[in-house]
């Protein structure tokens, strides 16, 4: 499944592009087969980057979970030989036992899918492990993926570009690592191939996966939009030979919603979110974020923002009003039309919300009359 034209290559990430170190010959081979980015990729690294004006003491909360992270995304813990004996079980048991587990462990939300060979990566591009070098062809053989939902505090997401925001995003990651690294283990327990896919090692694209698995659609801001969480969440796969049943897509609106709300485009920072319509990427027609805007932004005021998830109408306290409210909207155009209306007038344009104690304030102000 390699090399298909619809697949995306992971060294054209601007994360792993990122990673490039002038004078390697990763950098060199990157920019002979796209010189176009080199300006734009150098400046990106020339800018004071992820924890600038960050106070040591909470950075250290941040890399603390990151540094578990990037040790149990290691190649033989996010993957391993079967048990030599297979659990013979069917495959409504199995669907059972694996999205209960799931829960159990902390996912949020969880759903089956299909293994899209159009959704993995075509090339390896982070350089992370040294047994999975840059360049490598890769390759999901598995036929089901297990897509996995972890809600984020909203309270503290609405806390960007501040960084309360950041350590958020660190944490709810870490929670998508430990949950999808030991689904995987109890699959392959059971005697069958099973390969965890989070934040430290993807091998695939989960938004499009988590789609079809029913999680939600893909909204504007290119994040997963869900009826309970709205975007304010983040993604973890399993991938399987694991005979499952599958869910199926939903429809909750959010093509029209999304055409009609631009309120993620309007208050994004760094204008990377398209206020126009949809657009041919690679065969199919989605909203496309411009991610050298927004990694640039990141870079340069030192957190990953997240105005986008805590702007977003959807991404609302978890109440009776709320959960009615996107019930309702998922269901009906006038509904939603109302909701975009009355929005702005109840909770006026986007203001980040007050670091809570435990955090230091920055050694800047994004934001005039902070």
């Amino acid at each position: 499944m390699s090399g298909s034209s619809l697949q995306f290559d992971e060294r054209d990430n601007v994360f792993a592009r990122e990673d490039l170190k002038p004078g390697t010959p990763e950098y060199e081979e990157m920019y002979r087969r796209h010189p176009q980015w080199k300006a734009c990729d150098d400046h990106i690294r020339s800018l004071p980057g992820l924890g600038a004006y960050v106070s040591a003491a909470d950075m250290a909360m941040f890399n603390a979970p990151s540094w578990l992270m990037e040790r149990i995304g290691a190649p033989d813990i996010v993957d391993g030989q079967p048990a030599p004996e297979r659990v013979e079980i069917t495959p409504e048991r199995a669907t059972m036992k694996v999205k209960s587990l799931a829960r159990r462990l902390g996912s949020d939300l969880v759903g089956i899918s299909l293994m899209n060979p159009a959704y993995a990566y075509s090339h390896r591009g982070r350089m992370i492990y040294p047994e999975e070098p840059w360049g490598e062809k890769i390759t999901v053989g598995h036929r089901y993926a297990v897509s996995l939902g972890f809600r984020e505090d909203l309270d503290l997401v609405r806390t960007g570009p501040y960084h309360g925001e950041m350590m958020e995003t660190g944490l709810v990651y870490l929670r998508s690592a430990v949950t999808s690294v030991a689904l995987a283990g109890y699959i392959r327990m059971l005697g069958y191939s099973a390969r965890a896919h989070h934040f430290r090692n993807y091998q695939l694209l989960p938004v499009p996966l988590a789609v079809e698995a029913g999680l939600g659609e893909l909204g504007r801001c290119g994040f997963l939009l869900t009826r309970e969480f709205g975007n304010c969440l983040r993604l973890s796969t399993v991938t399987t030979d694991l005979p499952l049943i599958c869910d199926r897509p939903v429809d909750i609106g959010v093509d029209d919603f999304c055409n009609r709300c631009k309120l993620c485009a309007e208050v994004c920072p760094s204008q990377a979110i398209s206020k126009g319509g949809k657009v041919n990427v690679r065969g199919v027609m989605k909203w496309q974020i411009d991610p050298v805007k927004c990694l640039s932004y990141w870079n340069r005021v030192g957190t990953d923002c997240g105005v986008c998830i805590g702007s977003c109408p959807w991404t609302e306290p978890d109440n009776t009003f709320h959960r009615t409210a996107a019930k309702v909207a998922s269901k009906s155009k006038w509904s939603r039309i109302f909701l975009l209306w009355i929005y702005p007038i109840i909770y006026g344009k986007y203001r980040p919300k007050t670091l809570p104690d435990w955090l230091n304030p920055r050694a800047d102000t994004l934001f005039s009359g902070d």
